[in-house]
């Protein structure tokens, strides 16, 4: 399962992350210049695909930003501390903001409390940035996860409307797609801001 995982993340990071192999949460230049994790709590819940519509599904009423990211993915870290200025930005009756780790370290059998984030780089990143939102890791393994998002590799920001349905899904897949190209929060935050302003 480790080779495996290994490859994946590798797969993962060369097709939807570019630049180095090493995890952003392990090179202390990249660590340095993290915001100093906040007094709140960070918490993270384990939960599979399925689990995860319910979640969006139970905030209907409410706009919903959903980053899906991997510690495996620097580009994905770089962007977080985006969604955790978008979530402050909104009192919690209009936006809703969730993160979903693709790092799956779970055996098959074990139940969901049993997943283990042994390392400790998804907790490691999550207090750095400060991110108190509903934090998931993800159940299913990274190969299934992605094929049921329909996603190629992260980074990916999904948006949902008030009704409940996607709107838009931000990623950097697609030929030609840069550095300088790739999707940022600034890119995010007008359609939230505009998404918001659609009382129900």
């Amino acid at each position: 399962m480790k080779l495996r995982w290994l490859a994946i993340g590798s797969l993962l990071f060369l097709a939807g992350c570019g630049g180095g192999s090493t995890p952003e949460s392990s090179d202390p230049a990249m660590q340095s210049s993290m915001p100093e994790p906040e007094s709140n709590e960070v918490t993270t819940k384990v939960m599979d695909y399925s689990g995860l519509q319910m979640l969006i599904e139970s905030y209907r009423g409410k706009v919903v930003v959903v980053d899906v990211w991997s510690t495996q993915c620097p580009p994905c870290i770089k962007e977080l501390p985006g969604l955790v200025e978008l979530d402050k930005e909104y009192p919690s009756d209009d936006l809703k903001c969730i993160t979903v780790s693709l790092d799956y370290n779970g055996i098959a059998g074990e139940t969901p409390e049993q997943y283990q984030d042994p390392q400790g780089q998804v907790m490691l990143i999550l207090e750095r940035i400060g991110v108190t939102c509903d934090n998931i890791i993800a159940a299913d393994d990274s190969e299934t996860m992605l094929s049921k998002l329909e996603l190629g590799a992260p980074p990916a920001v999904y948006v949902y409307g008030r009704d409940g349905k996607l709107v838009k899904r931000f990623d950097n897949e697609g030929e030609g797609v840069t550095e300088e190209t790739a999707f940022t929060y600034a890119d995010i935050k007008p359609l939230v801001a505009e998404l918001v302003k659609q009382k129900p």
